[in-house]
């Protein structure tokens, strides 16, 4: 019984969630449709809070999506850290926060997520999902996470927001399709290249719901087109071989279907 009682205490303390980090999605509500077997992370600094969540995938080892706010405080900060971090919780470590990136923890955590070096001599950049301009102070320095980065072409054209804007709180969910024929680095085939970035916005107005609207748009990674969805309501089907890629994203800004 006693040793039944460890195990069991062993996978509630295992399990992943994103119990701590709801407030990033509106109402709270995931996105669904996605890989179960994915890991969820809230993303943590060592003795801060919470950031934004993250579904990782650790086979890919790229995130399916990223979710997060606009802090309109942070409109005018400049900078932009040199460090990066790697996530120990993928790893089904008892350490909860994230990491700076060094030779050691590149060892130590490099089997279940990307590390630096595989993005080198590629032609990809380390691309965010949470952009690191949407942040600031601390929340920027978390954006730096490997577990936050997908493969990128340096052109691939990024979202820009007002975030002067203080009357509204801001929800967005920016995610990967992966495509199975493309990896990197070339020699290992370890991190799996995205063929689509989307995202999702919802944006509730915090005293008038019809000033509330939500948007979405698709990009290829080797293109700077777009693909817009229209306010309130919108559908996106991306076809990648005989699958088709479908999950939703619900609240009440509007319901997506991608």
């Amino acid at each position: 019984e006693q040793l039944h009682t460890m195990i069991v205490l062993c996978l509630i303390t295992l399990v992943p969630n994103l119990n701590d980090c709801k407030g990033f999605f509106y109402k709270g509500i995931e996105p669904s449709g996605m890989d179960q077997n994915a890991w969820k992370i809230c993303q943590k600094l060592v003795n801060r809070g919470f950031y934004y969540a993250t579904l990782y995938s650790v086979p890919h080892k790229i995130p399916l999506y990223s979710a997060y706010t606009l802090d309109p405080k942070c409109s005018r900060d400049t900078g932009r850290p040199s460090d990066w971090h790697l996530e120990p919780q993928v790893t089904m470590s008892q350490i909860v926060y994230m990491v700076c990136e060094n030779r050691f923890s590149q060892n130590l955590y490099k089997e279940y997520q990307a590390i630096s070096s595989d993005y080198s001599g590629t032609g990809y950049d380390r691309g965010h999902l949470n952009p690191n301009s949407f942040q600031c102070g601390d929340g920027r320095t978390a954006a730096f996470t490997l577990t936050n980065a997908a493969p990128m072409i340096r052109r691939f054209l990024k979202p820009k927001l007002d975030r002067d804007d203080n009357s509204a709180t801001v929800f967005i969910v920016t995610g990967t399709v992966p495509d199975p024929n493309v990896r990197i680095p070339q020699d290992r085939k370890r991190v799996m290249v995205p063929s689509h970035i989307w995202t999702t916005v919802c944006y509730k107005h915090h005293k008038d719901d019809s000033k509330s609207l939500s948007f979405g748009y698709i990009g290829k990674t080797t293109t700077q087109s777009l693909t817009y969805g229209p306010p309130i309501r919108i559908h996106f089907w991306i076809l990648g071989g005989p699958r088709q890629i479908y999950f939703n994203i619900k609240n009440d800004c509007e319901n997506y279907r991608f």
